[in-house]
């Protein structure tokens, strides 16, 4: 029912090509050989099956009522028959052409765009040294890491991430012990998750422009450092920008040794690569069926991935450790800082544990409380993930929280018509969703001094 080697091995050979592409070695550009892209499942009444859908690979985006919606291809639907359920296709994405984003002629490398206005690696990158350059007492860029492509050698990107705080002696230095509380901001670890990264990046700039104008900014930085990592993944995010205005819906990185096409990859989720929100070595596939790399979810082996080192070593420089790992353990008195991991498109506020649902952090309290509040600012429901959609095992927010102690949230974003699904309208950044996620950032980064009282 699921072997459909024809159709998983274009998906790779496209990706395959996107990566050629990127890395400056041999690969033609062209279109998907079905003609055909993505396509969106309405999967009625199937909530109290959610698990069947995870455990075969299908890729569950998002919850409305009972119904879940999957992403897939045209194949997807006679899958999801067999299983059991009813369907209907309920959007669907254009096939996308492989065409490198360009960068107009006489504009600065920070506005390099695809997409509508969606700002490339490239430009994320630019635009943190331009604020460097521009605001040196506010801003400190770091390289934490390299991308699974750049460690082969073959092209891919450095790990970046920006500091951003009226700076004193001390100050955006990879040290636990400092002097102000932290607030950690990440976004595209799923790589078509495209607006993410985009809220990102204007949030950095909303900083360094806000500074002593604003006073929110003012009074945030100078009292907390604020950490943006607009891009976790970019060696992913390269892939998806290479298809214009039709961007590739690739969800994972780029690390494609170990696909083996001839196996189960399912034609929903066919592309090959390791979700790196399902890597994360605490409760790694405690509740996930592992088949081969080119199901949506696969999870390679645990912490296996040089994104996911990078980023848990990240995370051990800026906060420390101040959580034993048992099941029981508070974070210490000390513990303090916050952390927002952002992805799409379900529209929710997720907090620990994503593995299950049915066990609750000792920080329960303290987090349904934050839920609420953000909650105020979106709507958007809070709750554990499988109260909300499905579990998870090997997300970010259960290292972060589980191993260190950080009080750490995932939002989904979402917004109606053409500002929902994973390539929402440009326009929809600055009028749908930064209006209520700058509230949600600034309050998080006001709750870092003391997360747990």
């Amino acid at each position: 029912m699921r072997n459909s080697r024809a159709v998983t091995t274009a998906a790779a050979a496209l990706l395959l090509a996107a990566v050629g592409l990127a890395t400056g070695t041999s690969a033609q550009a062209n279109t998907s050989p079905s003609g055909h892209g993505p396509v969106e499942y309405r999967v009625h009444d199937a909530l109290a099956r959610a698990r069947t859908l995870d455990a075969v690979g299908l890729d569950v985006v998002k919850r409305q009522g009972d119904d879940l919606f999957v992403v897939g291809d045209e194949t997807t639907g006679a899958e999801l028959s067999q299983l059991g359920f009813v369907t209907e296709v309920s959007k669907r994405y254009p096939a996308a052409t492989w065409a490198s984003p360009r960068l107009a002629p006489g504009a600065a490398p920070q506005d390099e765009t695809y997409d509508g206005g969606y700002h490339t690696v490239n430009a994320h990158y630019a635009n943190m040294t331009a604020a460097a350059a521009a605001h040196p007492d506010l801003t400190t860029v770091v390289n934490y890491g390299q991308s699974w492509l750049k460690l082969q050698g073959r092209g891919g990107y450095d790990l970046k991430a920006i500091c951003v705080t009226k700076k004193v002696s001390g100050d955006c230095a990879l040290n636990p012990n400092s002097a102000k509380p932290r607030f950690l901001l990440q976004a595209q670890i799923h790589a078509r998750e495209i607006a993410t990264g985009e809220l990102a990046y204007k949030y950095i700039n909303y900083l360094v422009s806000g500074y002593g104008t604003d006073s929110t900014v003012t009074n945030l930085l100078n009292t907390t450092e604020i950490w943006v990592v607009p891009i976790v993944n970019p060696d992913g995010v390269n892939i998806v920008q290479q298809g214009g205005n039709n961007p590739v819906l690739h969800r994972k990185n780029a690390d494609f040794t170990s696909a083996d096409l001839s196996r189960c990859g399912d034609s929903a989720g066919s592309q090959p690569g390791v979700d790196n929100n399902r890597n994360f070595g605490y409760h790694w596939q405690s509740n996930t069926s592992k088949c081969d790399q080119t199901t949506s979810t696969s999870n390679g082996s645990s912490d296996s991935e040089p994104e996911n080192k990078a980023l848990e070593q990240l995370w051990t420089q800026l906060f420390g450790d101040h959580r034993a790992d048992g099941a029981s353990d508070k974070p210490d008195a000390t513990a303090r800082g916050t952390a927002l991991m952002l992805h799409s498109y379900a529209g929710i506020i997720i907090l620990p544990w994503e593995y299950s649902n049915t066990v609750h952090t000792p920080s329960d309290t303290q987090f349904r409380a934050m839920g609420k509040a953000m909650s105020a600012f979106s709507g958007y429901p809070y709750g554990q993930a499988g109260d909300l959609l499905y579990n998870a095992a090997g997300g970010s927010d259960d290292y972060a929280y589980g191993k260190l102690g950080i009080a750490s949230f995932t939002i989904e974003l979402e917004g109606p018509g053409a500002c929902d699904g994973f390539t929402p309208s440009y326009s929809c950044v600055n009028g749908t969703f930064w209006p209520y996620m700058v509230k949600t950032f600034n309050y998080l980064a006001s709750k870092a001094p003391s997360p747990y009282k």
